[in-house]
C-alpha cells in the first residue's frame, strides 16, 4: 500500500512539474506563494520511508526564494535544513518553478525541483543516497 500511495504523489509531482496540475492561484482562491506556509508529507520512492513535513516559503529576490523544510523520519526523528531555491520558470496559471541544491549531512548534494502555487507545493528531491517526492498544501 505504501508504495501505491508513492507511485501516486510521484505521478502528481510529474504532472505539477509539467504544467498539467490546475491551480486556484490565477483565480484568487489563495494567497501567492511567496511568505507561505505549507504542511504535508514527504515519501522516499527509494526505500519507501515517508513522514510528515513543513515548509516555509520566502521570497528573497525576484529570481530566488528560500525553504525552509521541518519534517520527521521514523515518525519520531526530527529533521530541518534550508535550501536557495532559484526560480526556473512561471506557468500561466502563476504557478513558480524553483529549482535547488544544498548539502546535507548523510545525504550529501541534495537537490530540490518544485512547483509551487498558491495553494500548494508539489516537489522532488535527489541526493546520492535516496529520492521522492514533497506534496504540500497551504496552511
Amino acid at each position: 500500500m505504501r508504495g501505491w500511495r508513492c507511485w501516486c504523489a510521484a505521478v502528481v509531482v510529474w504532472m505539477g512539474l509539467a504544467g498539467g496540475v490546475n491551480s486556484a492561484f490565477a483565480g484568487g482562491l489563495c494567497d501567492g506563494p511567496a511568505g507561505g506556509r505549507f504542511a504535508g508529507s514527504w515519501c522516499s520512492e527509494g526505500t519507501g520511508h515517508q513522514g510528515r513535513m513543513c515548509a516555509r516559503l520566502k521570497q528573497v529576490d525576484a529570481c530566488t526564494y528560500r525553504a525552509r523544510f521541518t519534517g520527521t523520519f521514523l515518525k519520531v526523528i526530527p529533521f530541518t535544513y534550508s535550501v536557495p531555491l532559484q526560480v526556473a520558470g512561471q506557468g500561466a496559471d502563476g504557478s513558480v518553478w524553483l529549482t535547488g541544491q544544498s548539502r546535507l549531512p548523510i545525504f550529501g548534494e541534495f537537490t530540490t525541483q518544485a512547483r509551487v502555487d498558491a495553494c500548494g507545493v508539489q516537489a522532488t528531491y535527489h541526493s546520492p543516497k535516496d529520492h521522492g517526492t514533497f506534496t504540500m498544501q497551504r496552511r
